[in-house]
């Protein structure tokens, strides 16, 4: 991929979610959102099936490793600032997640994974 562009997100998951932007010098996925139009687990989702360039569905469940109720709850009435936290991250799927209180979504490389 180049240094920096862009990949158009799949409207058929999330409506509200921009194009994902991609950072070469870092190899990190970044995308936004709107909690109120979308939840946060597929916004998610989402980012981590276009930057892996796979089916949602062949993903494991975000489930398995975070509690999606929770996370959808959390970022939408405790938004803006989670409360007491600006960020909530997680891995999942070789990514360090990082969803923060201004509805952004990171996707990070794990080194390694």
């Amino acid at each position: 991929m180049d240094q920096f562009c862009s990949i158009p997100a799949n409207p058929e998951i999330t409506e509200s979610l921009s194009p994902i932007e991609f950072d070469g010098e870092t190899d990190s996925f970044q995308a936004t959102y709107d909690n109120t139009r979308d939840s946060t687990s597929l916004a998610i989702v989402s980012v981590v099936a276009t930057a892996l360039d796979r089916a949602p569905r062949s993903l494991t469940p975000l489930q398995s490793v975070i509690e999606t109720d929770a996370l959808d709850k959390l970022a939408t009435e405790s938004a803006p600032g989670f409360g007491t936290c600006d960020n909530i991250s997680f891995e999942y799927e070789g990514f360090t997640i990082t969803v923060t209180s201004e509805d952004v979504i990171e996707a990070n490389p794990i080194e390694g994974a």
